[in-house]
C-alpha cells in the first residue's frame, strides 16, 4: 500500500474514532442530565412522612406528563401503595438504572430510568424519568454519524484517488524528463508548478543540482577541448623537432641543441598542466582547513612591490589605493596568487604609457579588491568565457600574446573557495576586474 492509501485510512479510522467519541459523549451528557434531576428527588423524599408520601405520590401520578415521570410508594415488604410505578424494581437504593414498563393496557412499552428512595418512614419511593425521546435522538444521532461517516469515506476516497492521480501524473513527467536528462539532454529542467509545495521545492533543488552539474560538465568538456587544442602546437613542435633531428644532425651540438628545445616545450605542457591540477586542488576544498583572518591590503602592497619592477620596465605606472586594515579569512597564498594572476594580466594587456590602478577596501560591510588597466578591455559577451579553463579572447590569439588561458580560470576558482563574487566591468578605456568577498 502506498503512503496516498495509508493516509487515507488513517483519515477514515479517525473519523471514525471521532464520530464515536461524539455519539458517546452526547449519550452520556444526556443522561448524566437526568441523573441529576433524579438525585434531586431524593433530597426532596427521603424525609417524607408516609401519608405525606402516598398523597403526593398519588397526586403526581396522575399529572399530564405523569406517563413520562412516574412515581411509585412501596411499603417496607414492598407492596405497591400508591403511583403509577405497580413494580418495585430490584435495585440498590440512590443508585440510577434503567427499566421498561408497559404503558396503559397495551402493548406498549416505554424505557425510563429510574432511581429508589429511602424515605426515613420505612417506604421506598421509585421515582422515573422517560429516556424514550433519548433514545430516539440516540438512533437518529447514529443514523447521522453513519451517513456522515459514509460520506467521509467517499469524500476521503474520491480526494485520495484525485490526489493519487495528480501526483502520479507529476511523478510520471518528473520521470520522463529525468530520462532525458540521463540520456544526455543536460539543458532540461524538471517541471514546477509554482504552488510552493513540498515537491516544487523538491524540483526547486534538484534543478539548481542540474544547473551545477551542466556547468561543470560544461567547463569539463571546455577543459577536455582546452587541452586537446592547447597542448597540440607544443606537442607537434616537439614531435617535428624531433624527426629534424633524426634526420639532419650529425653532430653532439645539434643532437644537445634539439634536447634543449624538446625540454622547452615539455615545460610548457608541464606548466600548463600544473595550473589545471592547481584549480582542480583549489575547487577541492582542500585548502579551507588553512584559512585564517589576514589583511588583504598587506597582500595587495606585497604585490605589487614584485610587480613594481616590471611595471617600470614596461612603461607602466602603477597606483595603489587601500585603506588599512581590510580582514578577510581566506588562504595567504592563494589570495596572493589571484591578485598576483590579475596583476599579471593587467600589465599584460595594458600598452606602453598606461596605468594599472590596484584598490582595496571596505564596500557596504564586504572586503573588495579591484585592479584596472587602461588596455583593451574584454568584450561583454567574452567576460563569462575568458574564466573557463584555456579560453582566450580574439584580441589576445590576434596579438599572439603569450599566456595559456588559465590565469582568470585560477582567479575564479580561488574566489569560488572564498565565497567571494568576481565580475569583470568596462573601466572606459580598459577593464576593471573585481573581487568582492561576501562570506556567503
Amino acid at each position: 500500500m502506498n503512503s496516498v492509501g495509508w493516509l487515507m485510512v488513517l483519515f477514515v479510522t479517525s473519523a471514525i474514532v471521532l464520530f464515536a467519541l461524539m455519539y458517546w459523549l452526547t449519550g452520556r451528557y444526556l443522561l448524566h442530565e437526568v441523573d441529576e434531576r433524579l438525585r434531586g428527588e431524593v433530597a426532596e423524599f427521603q424525609s417524607i412522612g408516609r401519608t405525606e408520601a402516598i398523597a403526593s405520590i398519588d397526586a403526581l401520578s396522575h399529572r399530564d406528563v405523569a406517563s413520562s415521570r412516574p412515581y411509585g410508594v412501596f411499603d417496607a415488604r414492598g407492596q405497591w401503595l400508591a403511583g403509577n410505578v405497580t413494580h418495585l424494581p430490584v435495585q440498590s437504593d440512590r443508585v440510577p438504572f434503567n427499566y421498561i414498563q408497559v404503558q396503559g393496557a397495551g402493548p406498549v412499552t416505554g424505557h425510563y430510568r429510574g432511581i429508589i428512595v429511602p424515605t426515613t418512614s420505612g417506604l421506598r419511593i421509585v421515582v422515573g424519568h422517560g429516556i424514550d425521546e433519548i433514545l430516539v435522538f440516540d438512533r437518529t444521532l447514529v443514523t447521522t454519524l453513519c451517513a456522515g461517516l459514509a460520506l467521509t469515506i467517499v469524500l476521503a476516497v474520491a480526494f485520495g484517488a484525485a490526489l493519487h492521480m495528480i501526483s502520479n501524473r507529476r511523478i510520471r513527467v518528473i520521470s520522463e524528463t529525468s530520462r532525458e536528462i540521463m540520456a544526455g539532454q543536460l539543458d532540461r529542467r524538471l517541471p514546477m508548478h509554482g504552488t510552493s509545495d513540498d515537491l516544487d521545492r523538491l524540483v526547486s533543488i534538484v534543478n539548481i543540482m542540474l544547473d551545477e552539474i551542466e556547468r561543470l560538465v560544461s567547463e569539463v568538456r571546455g577543459v577536455c577541448a582546452g587541452i586537446a587544442h592547447d597542448l597540440r602546437t607544443p606537442m607537434t613542435r616537439l614531435r617535428g623537432g624531433l624527426e629534424r633531428v633524426r634526420r639532419r644532425s650529425n653532430t653532439v651540438e645539434d643532437y644537445a641543441e634539439a634536447i634543449d628545445a624538446a625540454i622547452g616545450q615539455s615545460d610548457v605542457v608541464l606548466d600548463r598542466f600544473t595550473a589545471l591540477l592547481r584549480i582542480a586542488e583549489i575547487e577541492a576544498g582542500g585548502r579551507r582547513a588553512s584559512f585564517s583572518t589576514l589583511s588583504l591590503d598587506t597582500v595587495l602592497r606585497d604585490v605589487v612591490e614584485l610587480y613594481q619592477p616590471l611595471a617600470e620596465h614596461r612603461g607602466l605606472s602603477m597606483k595603489v589605493y587601500a585603506s588599512a586594515p581590510v580582514k578577510v579569512t581566506g588562504d595567504i597564498d592563494l589570495l596572493f596568487g589571484a591578485i598576483e594572476n590579475l596583476v599579471d594580466n593587467a600589465l599584460k594587456f595594458t600598452p606602453h604609457g598606461g596605468t594599472v590602478t590596484l584598490y582595496a577596501g571596505d564596500d557596504g560591510g564586504f572586503a573588495v579588491l579591484q585592479v584596472t588597466d587602461t588596455g583593451p578591455g574584454i568584450n561583454p559577451e567574452e567576460r563569462e568565457a575568458v574564466l573557463r579553463p584555456f579560453y582566450r579572447t580574439g584580441r589576445a590569439r590576434a596579438d599572439m600574446t603569450a599566456g595559456h588561458g588559465l590565469g582568470l580560470s585560477l582567479v575564479a576558482a580561488i574566489a569560488r573557495v572564498h565565497a567571494a563574487d568576481f565580475e569583470i566591468f568596462d573601466n572606459h578605456p580598459g577593464c576593471r576586474m573585481v573581487l568582492r568577498f561576501t562570506g556567503g
